[in-house]
């Protein structure tokens, strides 16, 4: 069966590699983007420019909503901003999505709703701490989202991401690293020797919000993402040297602040094939790398 999928900020890095991927897995995909210059489709995939903030800015029909859009600190600075738009924008294509009898809505939120992190390592029930507005933005959405499905809506997932990787991907430290290394300049990091898994590389990422569209769970998820197999963060930079095939240039500063490895046994029973650490830098560096 063919599903018509909506996947908002497909302007941008994971949206615009989970509509491309869903399109070619068969699906008929409306990919929502800001720009006013639309970018050629290819087929099954077709171009819609949005303001997710207003009312009807989607198609009245289709049967899967996956929100990936979002503004970043970055991009908008000022914390009122920040939050009003993400959540606006969020309670908008929820809205719209529950009116059009969707069979799913997928939001990908982030870990950054734990706020302070002073555990070793994390889980769904983790306790919030001071979250900044963008993290505070991403859980109140997830509960409006987990508001809708006890309203009616059939399925919804929220997907509390780390750092997403792949050709294109920014503003986490595994993206700033690779890019210092392949410009030949030295690299300076923290906590050689704390485990690490907090990377999902953005293709078993697509794959995994395919999966759930196809594969529909019934009710209310909210599940963190991450990699298998933790290895030491030193062993995380070799890495990123050796797949760019090139010599070691390192520097490691202190011990910075607290480590910690997330928990994916709920991703796990949702039926994620949670890649390890290893293939995940791995499959990150092959893309970039590629001409």
């Amino acid at each position: 069966m063919s599903f018509h999928v909506i996947v908002t900020g497909a302007g941008g890095f994971a949206g615009g590699v989970i509509a491309r991927s869903l399109s070619s897995k068969g699906m008929t995909v409306t990919a929502t983007t800001r720009s006013s210059e639309l970018p050629q489709g290819q087929e099954r995939l077709t171009w819609l420019r949005a303001d997710l903030r207003e009312q009807n800015c989607l198609p009245k029909q289709f049967d899967a909503l996956v929100h990936c859009a979002a503004e970043i600190p970055a991009r908008c600075p000022d914390p009122v901003e920040l939050y009003q738009r993400n959540y606006e924008a969020a309670n908008s294509v929820f809205a719209q999505a529950a009116a059009a009898k969707v069979r799913t809505v997928i939001f990908l939120s982030s870990m950054s709703v734990y706020g302070a992190i002073t555990v070793p390592e994390v889980s769904e029930d983790t306790p919030r701490h001071n979250p900044d507005p963008y993290g505070r933005a991403k859980f109140d959405a997830e509960v409006a989202l987990s508001s809708l499905v006890e309203a009616g809506l059939k399925s919804g997932l929220s997907v509390r991401l780390p750092g997403t990787v792949g050709r294109g991907s920014h503003n986490n430290f595994l993206s700033a690293s690779l890019g210092r290394i392949l410009a030949g300049e030295t690299v300076r990091a923290r906590n050689p020797d704390a485990m690490f898994n907090n990377i999902v590389y953005v293709g078993d990422l697509a794959d995994f919000i395919a999966d759930s569209i196809v594969t529909l769970h019934p009710g209310y998820a909210v599940t963190n993402l991450a990699a298998s197999e933790p290895v030491r963060v030193r062993d995380v930079y070799s890495l990123l040297f050796r797949s760019a095939e090139l010599p070691e240039k390192i520097e490691y500063d202190g011990d910075g602040k607290g480590a910690f490895t997330i928990s994916i046994k709920r991703a796990l029973s949702l039926g994620y094939r949670a890649p390890s650490v290893r293939q995940s830098v791995t499959s990150f560096v092959r893309d970039v790398v590629a001409t």
